[in-house]
């Protein structure tokens, strides 16, 4: 009975450390030198739109420079969602959110609603440039 308490303890502790490691800190998940404005109060230098269609984004690359970027996107077919891991960048459609980019490099943009067969070859790249 004592161990089996203890094991009980223990994956709640482990559990516990998990649910703080996927915690958002003030950038909601985003890698360093990355800023999210979710209010898009702030200005922006460029505006990037990304149209989603069944099994494709509209572009296989967008560049954008370093600074505040307002990412607009939009699905024009089927139902999908962008998400731009390490960014914390998550957008369905028709929303728009502000992400201030410190430093360059380059990020993979997938569709994180499954939205069919073509689903797992909806990417695209997102390079930031100095």
């Amino acid at each position: 009975m004592r161990t089996r308490n203890f094991a009980v303890m223990a994956a709640a502790v482990v559990l516990a450390g998990l649910l703080a490691a996927c915690g958002g800190g003030k950038n909601g998940g985003s890698a360093p030198g990355i800023v999210i404005d979710e209010s898009n109060q702030t200005k922006a230098d460029s505006v990037i739109e990304v149209k989603a269609r069944n099994f494709e984004f509209d572009q296989t690359e967008y560049r954008v420079k370093t600074g505040a970027v307002k990412f607009h996107f939009v699905s024009e077919e089927g139902v999908h969602g962008i998400r731009i891991p390490k960014t914390g960048i998550e957008l369905r459609d028709g929303q728009t959110v502000t992400v201030t980019f410190e430093n360059p490099g380059e990020y993979e943009i997938v569709c994180n609603i499954p939205c069919g067969t073509g689903h797992s070859k909806m990417f695209a790249k997102l390079i930031v440039e100095a």
